[in-house]
């Protein structure tokens, strides 16, 4: 018995045989990229908006579009090659592919992504990215990374590649409020005390959301939108960007009590906290945290390998400090480190928290108690 998605396949190879098609798409994408708050998805959104609502179009952050890709892979377990019927449903969705923040981490995902775009491609998708990384550095120093070189030609070959050159990070022109980000080592009981006052008279108690797969999410305090976790629970247990987005699907606020200084000690924990973050910007959420220090202080001890080799001399010598032990020499994180402290400081402005309070307003989030 053939499933749904062998049925569809089959159809559109039998229509392919008699119809001529293009092996690409006519039409060029674009791939922007550049430093952090220079415009880039302000930019992508606004061409987006002004694209008729007939179009087939769809505006994804790459973090949910991977989720997506492999959620549909499998569903497709058993069939000759799924990652050509995702590209199928794919293109059939969408002739528009926005992708914001292209960052490639997961070699899952560096692996595949060569054949599924080279499908869409084929299918008549034109890409439109950001990222913080020229198409030459994604994925540097990453797991098999030679198999993963091809994808960076064809992005190469099927995009106009586009450097946003600004030095200024306009997020940090915002204007900064004092009341969500508390910096110090010890902070009994401020953060508890804050959330009760945005809670109000709710009560809080322990919930579950749903991530995927029939996967949940448990969630040690909650009410009225607001959610409240110590650091460990959310970003030193193996969790990750699937969590985060189920989360955000339920709760505009978070709470996270005690994020430390990222190191050596705490690489991976310093990668979720990244995801999150990111997370939490695209969904537009508020942020109130506790924190060993300020943004640019939490990610001091992390440097890209081009740093690391200009520390070298002092780094080398016998007297060095115990702090440069624990440094964290990792170029993706070390690029990534600086759109985390741009969108914390953004998070925490007032142009930032204004926009929450309206989107609060329209019941942008499905809250429940």
């Amino acid at each position: 018995m053939c499933s749904s998605s062998d049925v569809v396949f089959r159809s559109r190879w039998l229509w392919s045989r008699f119809m001529p098609q293009l092996s690409y798409s006519p039409v060029k994408g674009l791939y922007l990229y550049g430093g952090v708050g220079t415009g880039k998805t302000m930019l992508m959104d606004l061409f987006y908006e002004q694209l008729p609502c007939s179009w087939r179009k769809k505006r994804i952050h790459f973090h949910a579009f991977m989720l997506n890709v492999h959620s549909r892979l499998r569903k497709h377990q058993g069939v000759s090659d799924p990652l050509e019927v995702v590209a199928l449903e794919i293109s059939d969705e969408s002739i528009l592919l926005c992708l914001d923040e292209f960052m490639v981490t997961d070699v899952a995902d560096a692996l595949i992504l060569n054949r599924l775009f080279r499908h869409l491609f084929g299918n008549g998708v034109v890409l439109v990215s950001t990222s913080n990384r020229a198409p030459d550095n994604l994925y540097e120093g990453g797991l098999q990374r030679d198999l993963f070189l091809p994808f960076i030609a064809t992005l190469k070959e099927r995009c106009v590649v586009h450097e946003i050159g600004s030095a200024v990070d306009y997020r940090k022109l915002s204007s900064a409020e004092q009341g969500f980000y508390f910096i110090g080592k010890d902070l009994p009981g401020l953060l508890e005390a804050k959330f009760q006052l945005l809670i109000g008279k709710s009560k809080a108690r322990p919930q579950e959301v749903e991530v995927v797969m029939g996967r949940t999410l448990k969630v040690p305090l909650g009410a009225n939108g607001c959610a409240y976790f110590h650091f460990d629970e959310l970003c030193d247990r193996p969790l990750g960007a699937a969590d985060y987005f189920g989360l955000f699907k339920r709760f505009h606020t978070l709470a996270l009590e005690g994020v430390p200084i990222f190191g050596l000690h705490n690489r991976t924990a310093a990668y979720r906290f990244v995801t999150l973050v990111d997370v939490m910007y695209e969904n537009k959420a508020r942020l109130l945290c506790t924190a060993v220090g300020s943004p640019i202080e939490l990610f001091e001890r992390i440097v890209t390998v081009g740093d690391a080799q200009q520390m070298a001399p002092r780094t080398s010598s016998r007297s060095r400090k115990n702090d440069d032990l624990d440094l964290c020499v990792d170029n993706e994180l070390g690029f990534a480190k600086d759109r985390t402290i741009s969108r914390l400081t953004e998070m925490n402005s007032k142009e930032y928290l204004e926009q929450h309070s309206t989107l609060l307003q329209e019941n942008h989030w499905q809250v429940r108690e």
